[in-house]
């Protein structure tokens, strides 16, 4: 019988994210993770206020069972421009309380992914925020092969004439072919 409360639990907080969270445009992310459960190595490219990380890993970790959820947070923090995010202690403190295990990296992806992809195989999620330069994120897409598989989901959060939506991509959709680099 708490098998069945669980699940009836897990099914309606399936379906307020998926139906009726906001922001709105956010909804087809966790359609998408429940459809690709278990995911459990998460990569966000800007994580702003840290909201969309919690959220997101807390409805991940729903569907993991006994495996760890591993989330990659990438972002300027205390340099953004704008001083719209988080700061990068407060982050980790605030995205440790979810369970996941956390790495924290400042910088943008052009800095920050040919540093960490060889560390970050096998990525299931890759959220990119719309307040990242996209020419930044341009050049930093050779490195996504390494990161990646055929299955991963990307989601590009864009701002378009009506607002902010979301761009479900696929690791086919970037072409870009990862660097070679010579061993030291």
């Amino acid at each position: 019988m708490k098998g069945l409360k669980l699940t009836a639990v897990r099914y309606l907080r399936y379906l307020y994210q998926a139906h009726l969270s906001s922001p709105r445009h956010e909804r087809e992310i966790y359609h998408t993770l429940r459809q690709a459960a278990p995911i459990t190595r998460i990569v966000q490219v800007g994580v702003g206020d840290g909201a969309l990380a919690q959220k997101v890993i807390q409805f991940t970790q729903q569907y993991a069972g006994d495996t760890q959820v591993e989330y990659t947070g990438i972002d300027m923090f205390e340099a953004r421009e704008q001083q719209d995010g988080m700061p990068l202690k407060q982050a980790h403190k605030c995205l440790v309380a979810t369970g996941a295990k956390i790495k924290l990296t400042p910088g943008t992806a052009s800095m920050a992914l040919p540093r960490l992809a060889n560390g970050l195989l096998k990525t299931q999620l890759l959220l990119i925020a719309a307040d990242q330069d996209s020419n930044d994120v341009n050049a930093a897409l050779s490195w996504l092969p390494r990161m990646l598989t055929e299955e991963s989901v990307i989601f590009w959060e864009r701002l378009g004439n009506d607002g902010l939506h979301l761009e479900k991509l696929a690791l086919s959709d970037l072409s870009a072919p990862a660097p070679a680099r010579r061993a030291a």
